[in-house]
């Protein structure tokens, strides 16, 4: 590990940083004040764009099957791109990455809300645009993960991954419910504009970062590097659980954020509002439980207490699935919310207090290489939606996710010993 040549030292190091040992104490650390602003700004733009997608889809095709194929066509890209995206956060400027895919969406954002107010908007032209959002973000995500180790230190990583987790999730109660409002009152086309200024400013807090500590680069050709990412992963079995506990969620439980406008409109008479409210609910249940993970760093059970984590927050999708009233179906998924911010969270948090500095970025690109299952869940749940119901379709999902993460984690010994 090696300290950032040219940069001015920070007042508050990670080491200084440590000797606070309380829930805020990364926050003390300049750099990673600028890398949250980042992640704040960047969430917002994407849940305002999750929000305006959906609802476009909905008004243009009225259509389940189409919503889950945006998804897949979004989750394939990111799939096919990440172990790529891996080898370039191990081997370009992590700093200068992250803001380039930050301003390719900001563009994305621009051209869809001109189609949009000229009138030519149509599906077709969704594909490509949803496509080019998947791969950026399979790169954004991996190099924001590995930003913060660097700029936060491996003595601080379990509470910077928390308190970065955390911003992101205020950000994720507000935007959905921006976005709502924007729709409703101004029309989507605004709601897009407003994603591309988000991002825009996200990409101005990411290039004032100048980490204090990295790893220095690979410089084996891609394809070996890709294998050697794949091998590392494989020799380690503690490493490969956690990255595919990180796939039941991604193939069985997000999809139905997806359908979320059929929720809102079909089952709980919400309108386009109350859709932008029920996104905002796990953000709510997630500061709570991001915040119990930030207070965590000594407590030794990390892997049992993300594995029970893991099953609430599966069980109250279940629940979710059931219910017909609005407020009974806001508050099961801010109870989901605690659950998936602890599980998602400690599962990172292990992964990088285990791996590697020399394959960090490859490993983390593994880790969210599982968002690439979700564009199958998407199809899978969007067709069943359409044949038995949006109801049945999460509540088969869900409890299947359930049975299957109770036996990874609760069921292996391995795990609840981390």
């Amino acid at each position: 590990m090696a300290t950032s040549e040219g940069a001015e030292p920070d007042p508050e190091t990670p080491e200084r940083a440590l000797r606070s040992r309380n829930t805020f104490a990364s926050l003390r650390l300049p750099q990673f004040r600028y890398l949250v602003g980042g992640t704040a700004l960047s969430q917002v733009a994407s849940w305002m764009e999750e929000v305006a997608r959906g609802w476009l889809v909905l008004e243009l095709t009225g259509s389940a099957f189409q919503l889950g194929l945006l998804g897949f066509i979004r989750g394939i890209s990111q799939l096919l791109m990440s172990p790529v995206a891996g080898v370039l956060a191990d081997r370009l400027d992590r700093r200068r990455l992250a803001a380039l895919t930050q301003v390719v969406p900001a563009v994305d954002a621009v051209l869809i809300a001109v189609l949009i107010g000229t009138g030519n908007i149509a599906m077709w032209q969704l594909y490509p645009l949803v496509a080019i959002s998947g791969i950026t973000g399979a790169i954004n995500v991996p190099t924001r993960q590995v930003l913060v180790y660097d700029v936060a230190g491996g003595e601080n990583i379990a509470n910077a991954i928390a308190l970065n987790a955390v911003v992101a999730n205020v950000a994720r109660i507000v935007a959905p419910a921006v976005g709502g409002a924007i729709i409703a009152s101004v029309g989507i086309a605004a709601s897009y504009y407003a994603q591309a200024v988000f991002f825009v400013l996200a990409t101005i807090a990411t290039l004032q970062l100048h980490p204090v500590t990295h790893a220095d680069p690979i410089r084996t050709p891609l394809w070996q590097s890709l294998k050697e990412g794949f091998s590392y992963v494989r020799g380690e079995p503690v490493i490969a659980r956690l990255v595919l506990l990180n796939a039941i969620p991604n193939l069985l439980i997000y999809p139905y954020i997806g359908l979320m406008p059929l929720f809102a409109r079909d089952v709980l008479g919400a309108g386009s509002a109350g859709y932008g409210v029920l996104l905002t609910a796990a953000g709510f249940g997630s500061i709570p439980g991001g915040l119990a993970v930030a207070s965590m760093s000594g407590y030794p059970r990390k892997g049992l207490v993300m594995s029970l984590a893991a099953c609430l927050y599966m069980a109250m999708v279940v629940f979710f699935s059931l219910s017909d009233i609005f407020i009974i179906s806001f508050l099961i998924l801010v109870v989901a919310g605690v659950g998936w911010s602890m599980m998602v969270t400690l599962n990172q948090t292990l992964i990088q207090m285990k791996v590697e500095d020399a394959f960090r970025g490859r490993v983390l690109s593994l880790y969210t290489m599982a968002a690439g299952f979700t564009p199958f869940g998407s199809l899978a749940m969007g067709l069943t939606a359409s044949r038995y119901g949006v109801e049945t379709a999460v509540f088969a999902f869900a409890l299947t996710a359930l049975v299957l993460a109770t036996a990874l984690g609760l069921g292996s010994a391995r795990v609840r010993r981390l």
